[in-house]
């Protein structure tokens, strides 16, 4: 997709079907530096609210996409290379992809910011908000999120918390267990006691599935979290992979539009297969001749083979 820089996609979703995510932030500009990043360490962390992409920009290029291309969306999300939430002009942008669009409109948050009144307000009109919540005890916030300095889990906690009171919309919060850093006994209850307060619509559980930011994060295991999911209760489940039926193939430029895609995160032969309508085997000829030409690279995580950007292609 080069003809769009703040689009990428449809790529598949574990959560949000066939999603076509836009970028506010450029790449791994954030709040956090979270240890579990599939896309990467953090290169700014900051808490500064700024139009770091023009309004303007990324609605001409969303109403070009919804004109011009004929792939089956489910969802606009505003997520992708960074914490969507420090554009500050986010409202801006929810308010303006509904009047080109009646595709709902996700916003996938670290809800850091949430603790901020005016962010709350900016998210109001979004469909669904999907935040995250990795830890609640002071330690373990530090250690799997590692905030920007002066943020607090108390704060991020009671941030969750106001945005309910206010948003009418859908609330799917996520929790991601990294192996022996949040999935003690005592953190689940913690857990269990702020989910209380917050009362989101679901409960979304995860793990790493992906290659890390930090090579010694290692997943939960099947069995474990089933464990979990019976700690949290009826709104808990642990999120399933994607397994729609692609759409046809179309003629485009297979070569460039796995680059952009892997810009973004590393997936995996399945993911590419599913999010871009094309068969694995069909993947095959493409996949070899770009990891040969250094731009794209393969890395074994758990059992599964993901591509990732090449060393020398990263920005």
């Amino acid at each position: 997709m080069e003809k769009f820089h703040h689009l990428y996609g449809p790529v598949p979703s574990r959560r949000l079907g066939r999603s076509l995510g836009i970028d506010l932030v450029p790449h791994k500009i954030c709040t956090y530096d979270c240890i579990y990043c599939q896309i990467g360490k953090t290169s700014q962390r900051t808490l500064d609210r700024r139009e770091y992409v023009p309004v303007k920009e990324i609605l001409e290029e969303a109403e070009r996409f919804l004109k011009e291309e004929t792939f089956s969306i489910d969802y606009l999300s505003l997520s992708g290379s960074g914490e969507p939430t420090l554009h500050s002009k986010i409202r801006s942008i929810i308010e303006g992809l509904k009047r080109i669009t009646s595709i709902p409109i996700a916003v996938i948050t670290n809800g850091s910011l949430l603790s901020m009144e005016e962010v709350r307000k900016d998210l109001i009109d979004a469909d669904v908000v999907l935040p995250s919540l990795d830890a609640v005890s002071s330690e373990v916030f530090r250690k799997i999120n590692r905030p920007d300095e002066g943020f607090s889990a108390e704060r991020m906690v009671e941030g969750l918390i106001q945005f309910r009171k206010i948003y009418k919309g859908q609330i799917w919060l996520e929790i991601l267990f990294c192996r022996g850093v949040n999935d003690s006994q005592s953190e689940l209850t913690l857990m269990k006691e702020a989910i209380n307060r917050i009362q989101p619509d679901k409960i979304h559980l995860n793990t790493v599935v992906r290659p890390p930011s930090e090579k010694w994060v290692l997943p939960l295991d099947e069995i474990e979290m089933e464990r979990i999911r019976d700690v949290f209760g009826e709104k808990a489940e642990i999120i399933s992979e994607f397994d729609r039926h692609p759409p046809p193939i179309l003629e485009r430029d297979i070569k460039e539009e796995i680059l952009e895609i892997l810009k973004r995160r590393p997936l995996s032969r399945s993911d590419l297969s599913k999010g871009m309508g094309i068969p694995q085997n069909e993947l095959d000829k493409y996949l070899p001749p770009l990891i040969e030409e250094g731009k794209i690279q393969a890395r074994i995580f758990g059992e599964s083979v993901y591509y990732e950007i090449g060393e020398n292609r990263r920005e």
